[in-house]
């Protein structure tokens, strides 16, 4: 490593729409170094900028101000030209979306970078085969992408960011699509590319799993640098395995988590396999959060659910936490955002209550009462009587347990003439979908307060 950076940033921002309303700082004033030879993460929650600073140092991010050297070269200040060539040999870059293109073979998308810089068609092809042989996917050459699986493309897209032999490697989340092992595999080539062919590589990525692999980590959060770390010794990563992913065995470790919990035959441990995946992709491209962040999410709104909202701020701070320190680690934007929502959720699950059996009619009492609040939450316009009268009936329906959520949600949808409430699809939806809160907020209440009569009966 030189005494020189190979990077060099000096108070880097990123701000979107300045000086209007909807004025949004993405990067704010970065300064850092890196070194030849380095390998270094950005690491920090969805949203706090980590990528916006790797593309300002890729020349993408057009935002960008403050001084941004690569190889003593202002990107900030470079031509359209300059940034083609800083583009196309300076750096190398790998999506978390793999990016190629489905038109073209395997070899085809390796070998498109050297075609941009005019290499000749023979140079061209062997130096993009001797890379796929040597990432493991060469018998997949005449391949289209489709026909791959996440694993192996990301490998060829590996291998299309090294065909014109960049100096710097800029991985933006590039596991975030794949299972563990295959990640696995893709980080330790990443970080073999930096051990054996001494690129300078920076890897982003809000998963703290591989954080001892790099040799520095730059923490951002709320779109600021506010702590690196150094590991002395950084952890090698060991490939589970270089050859194709074609054929092989489902995620070894998930499976065996879950064959574990369901004691179930291997053609329901596939399918539950698949559901699992299914959800950590579907949570990750919605919320940035992995299936374990939700869960820990999940488990503090139960205790709200049961115990009420005491500290109305209390969701903000766990979520508002770096993960040292036992939170999620989330921008103060986001972490507000959704404690405000889930406070307020929690505290509407309260505006009934379960229907005392001692009561005269106690059933139509609680089905009156729901119909009431959900008109007036979502301000239904109530087109007859008979809306009205299909609304308590489906409800009704759903308190005894005759009808599921579709079932309601159906009901409410459905045309008058039909025999339905003739609502507002969306108003329905919003219906459908607060009635079950509702129900699990009282019924909730209903076993808090059992527990407190079985509590007060045992010390009698």
């Amino acid at each position: 490593m030189t005494s020189e950076p190979i990077i060099r940033l000096k108070d880097v921002k990123v701000t979107y729409f300045p000086g209007k309303s909807n004025e949004v700082t993405a990067v704010k004033n970065v300064t850092l170094d890196i070194y030849r030879g380095e390998f270094v993460i950005f690491f920090g929650p969805s949203g706090c900028g980590k990528s916006t600073l790797l593309y300002s140092i890729a020349g993408l991010e057009r935002h960008a101000t403050g001084g941004i050297f690569v190889e003593g070269k202002d990107v900030v200040k470079m031509s359209d030209n300059d940034l083609e060539k800083h583009y196309q040999t300076t750096i190398g870059i790998i999506f978390q979306a793999f990016y190629l293109i489905p038109s073209l073979s395997v070899l085809q998308n390796v070998m498109m970078p050297q075609i941009a810089i005019g290499a000749e068609p023979e140079e061209r092809k062997k130096k993009a085969e001797d890379l796929i042989k040597y990432f493991g996917v060469w018998h997949q050459a005449s391949k289209f992408p489709t026909e791959l699986s996440g694993g192996e493309q990301q490998r060829v897209a590996i291998s299309r960011s090294l065909v014109n032999d960049p100096d710097i490697i800029l991985a933006d989340e590039p596991v975030g699509n794949l299972d563990s092992k295959s990640a696995t595999d893709v980080l330790s080539l990443i970080q073999e590319m930096n051990k054996t062919k001494k690129k300078t590589v920076i890897l982003v990525t809000h998963d703290p799993t591989h954080l001892d692999t790099a040799d520095r980590v730059f923490y951002l959060k709320d779109a600021e640098l506010i702590d690196m770390k150094v590991n002395k010794e950084p952890r090698i990563i060991k490939r589970q395995n270089t050859k194709s992913e074609e054929g092989t065995k489902k995620d070894k470790s998930s499976l065996e988590l879950l064959a574990k919990t369901y004691s179930k035959g291997k053609e329901t441990i596939d399918g539950l396999l698949l559901e699992y995946k299914a959800r950590e992709v579907v949570l990750e491209a919605l919320t940035g959060l992995s299936g374990d962040e939700i869960s820990s999410i999940e488990e503090r709104v139960q205790i709200m659910i049961k115990k009420g909202v005491n500290d109305k701020n209390e969701l903000f701070k766990y979520l508002d936490k770096d993960l040292g320190s036992g939170g999620i680690g989330l921008d103060k934007r986001t972490a507000k955002t959704i404690n405000e929502k889930v406070k307020n959720i929690v505290e509407e699950l309260k505006v009934v209550e379960k229907p005392n059996d001692k009561v005269i009619h106690p059933m139509d009492e609680f089905v009156k009462q729901i119909r009431t609040y959900l008109i007036e939450e979502f301000d239904i316009k109530i087109k007859s009587t008979d809306t009205i009268e299909v609304i308590e009936s489906v409800i009704k329906d759903r308190v005894q347990g005759l009808t599921d959520r579709k079932g309601v949600l159906s009901a409410l949808d459905l045309d008058i003439k039909e025999g339905g409430a003739g609502l507002d699809r969306r108003d329905a939806k919003k219906a459908a979908k607060r009635l079950e809160l509702i129900l699990l907020g009282a019924y909730v209440s209903d076993e808090k307060k059992e527990a407190k009569i079985i509590k007060k009966d045992t010390k009698k």
